[in-house]
């Protein structure tokens, strides 16, 4: 823990991923269909060469505009200045991925992991089941505490939701 005993807390912002617009058709297409299907230590082996060929892609605002949306939301809790860190991480189709960042924050000068997610609504497999996972996984070798924000209050998310259409409704009415 830092001297004035607050502690140094870093945070990870998830987001789900995707494939960047730009990548030919025929690869997004075989991906999928071999993420779909038992598969044999052959297919398994190109799901794998594929899976890294998506993640690897350089990204653009145009051709992943999703990145950068996380990453935007990322700089913005950053500027709160409320964390010693902030990382952004993805389920699936972007670097980093969220095993690689929780790896990146055990070994930072944080003293404790937040882990928050923008999917926000229950039952997603990925906020109810992959995220928790990856998180245990970390625990194996992580010696700091790590804190899932999940699930989200409802009526939070109603009161935001709120929010932003009295917004919209505002700025269409102005005109």
């Amino acid at each position: 823990m830092s001297q004035n005993m607050s502690p140094r807390i870093g945070l990870i912002l998830v987001g789900h991923g995707e494939p960047p617009r730009d990548l030919p058709r025929h690869i997004v297409k075989e991906y999928f269909e071999l993420l779909e299907k038992r598969r044999t230590e052959h297919e398994d082996e190109r799901f794998r060469h594929l899976e890294e060929e998506i993640v690897s892609r350089p990204r653009t605002p145009e051709n992943d505009p999703y990145f950068y949306g996380l990453m935007a939301i990322a700089e913005e809790l950053r500027r709160t200045q409320r964390f010693k860190q902030v990382w952004a991480a993805f389920n699936e189709f972007c670097r980093p991925t969220l095993p690689e960042a929780l790896r990146e924050a055990c070994s930072s000068d944080v003293d404790v992991i937040v882990v928050a997610t923008i999917m926000l609504t229950r039952g997603g497999h990925h906020s109810e089941e992959e995220i928790p996972s990856a998180i245990e996984q970390a625990k194996t070798f992580c010696k700091k505490p790590i804190v899932y924000v999940w699930p989200i209050d409802s009526s939070d998310l109603a009161k935001f939701l709120l929010s932003q259409i009295e917004k919209a409704l505002m700025s269409k009415m102005a005109v």
